[in-house]
């Protein structure tokens, strides 16, 4: 399912994209001749599935020495493996044709029938009445989850929604999965029974935090941190049988009586990605379902001694006079299919840079409390920061360019 998501290219990515065309009108400008040929390539398929520089390498070659600036600084030397599991389950008349999430690697937060990141579901043959004492009066709901739900009677039904804080799957600190609100809510409510009940308790269960918790995958190590599993994305089990085909992928016969729940897991460097596959089989199968899909890829790892990691870090630590060190991320760039690749911005984290002036570490004031996050409402850029991205970038490429000569 996660091949044919839209992209999601953020803003972020498009200032960035900018400031390497104007970075080598700089050295055009002022004549300065690299020892090496250099050149951009921009690839639209980062937030799908990277095809388009596996498409590159495999045609066209790698570079001798690509610089992704897709990361955080001063460099980062860890990505951890990225794993897509599409697990079907069957679902009787309340949740069958149950579409939610916009993106899988978003964490679906605004939840209403029009804002993106839906988590609503109509429910047939009970009143609004009925469904607002089962929420809102029964106590069987904490107060935090019946405070995210909203129910609207229309002619279809009683529809509720459920509203999170949206964010990227890799970085899920702060947000609230809209999906895990609904089904939470929905499992506690006494309204469904039967495989709508059991698909809901599965879903709330696997879905409780953002790092595999509930799944058994749960891992953290100092290398890469923590394990991240983002529930985000639920399409009708037909729908995603389709879409399969289009794309030439086999996986199998799926029920019109089922639905598919897509799961982004970013695991920590050292863990086998055959083991979590195989305990997602077990819940999977607990709930009467299956795994229909899987997808992928190794982490990625640099020594942090490399000469060139060490390189890079120096010059952003020259630049900004601190002494960063070389960070472990769970994003996926275009690093992960360039032999001898290297991330090197063009993002400043709290967590990973000291205050130092000349950039913004916290979120402008005027963005809403729990927006601006990555894939998020209300997405932002710093031009100071990356006004002091540009001058890091015009460094590093001299420095590097010395050195591989």
């Amino acid at each position: 399912m996660n091949r044919t998501k839209p992209s999601s290219q953020s803003r972020v990515a498009a200032d960035v994209a900018l400031t390497n065309y104007f970075l080598l009108r700089f050295f055009k400008e002022h004549d300065h001749r690299f020892r090496h040929r250099v050149r951009i390539l921009f690839g639209g398929s980062e937030e799908i599935a990277l095809n388009d520089i596996k498409w590159f390498v495999a045609n066209i070659g790698a570079p001798y020495q690509a610089i992704v600036t897709d990361g955080p600084f001063p460099v980062n030397n860890i990505q951890k493996g990225l794993l897509d599991v599409d697990v079907e389950l069957p679902v009787g008349p309340q949740l069958r044709g149950w579409h939610a999430g916009t993106a899988t690697n978003t964490v679906p937060g605004a939840a209403t029938n029009t804002v993106p990141g839906a988590a609503a579901i109509t429910l047939t043959g009970v009143d609004e009445s009925t469904v607002r004492q089962a929420f809102c009066q029964s106590g069987n709901i904490a107060p935090d989850i019946a405070e995210r739900l909203h129910i609207n009677a229309t002619a279809q039904g009683v529809t509720i929604e459920a509203t999170g804080v949206a964010g990227h799957a890799c970085q899920p600190s702060g947000t609230v999965n809209a999906i895990a609100v609904l089904t939470t809510a929905l499992a506690r409510s006494g309204l469904l029974e039967g495989r709508d009940l059991t698909a809901a308790q599965a879903i709330a269960q696997w879905t409780k935090d953002s790092y595999g918790t509930g799944l058994g995958i749960d891992c953290e190590n100092a290398e890469s941190g923590p394990t991240t599993a983002n529930g985000g994305l639920i399409i009708p089990a037909n729908e995603f049988a389709e879409a399969d085909k289009v794309l030439g992928a086999v996986s199998g016969e799926t029920s019109e009586d089922a639905i598919v729940l897509h799961f982004d897991i970013r695991y920590a460097v050292g863990q086998a990605h055959e083991q979590i596959i195989e305990r997602i089989q077990a819940q999977a199968e607990a709930a009467g379902g299956r795994i229909v899909d899987i997808l992928n890829d190794d982490p990625y790892y640099v020594q942090a001694d490399d000469p060139r990691v060490q390189l890079l870090t120096a010059t952003h630590n020259d630049v900004l006079g601190c002494e960063a060190r070389p960070v472990a991320v769970g994003d996926g760039t275009h690093a992960r299919f360039i032999p001898r690749a290297l991330n090197f911005g063009p993002e400043f984290h709290a967590d990973h840079v000291p205050a130092v002036d000349g950039i913004d570490l916290e979120t402008p004031p005027f963005i809403a409390p729990g927006a601006g996050n990555a894939h998020g409402a209300d997405e932002w850029a710093s031009l100071k920061n990356l006004k002091t991205a540009f001058v890091l970038y015009a460094l590093g490429l001299v420095r590097l360019d010395q050195y591989l000569q």
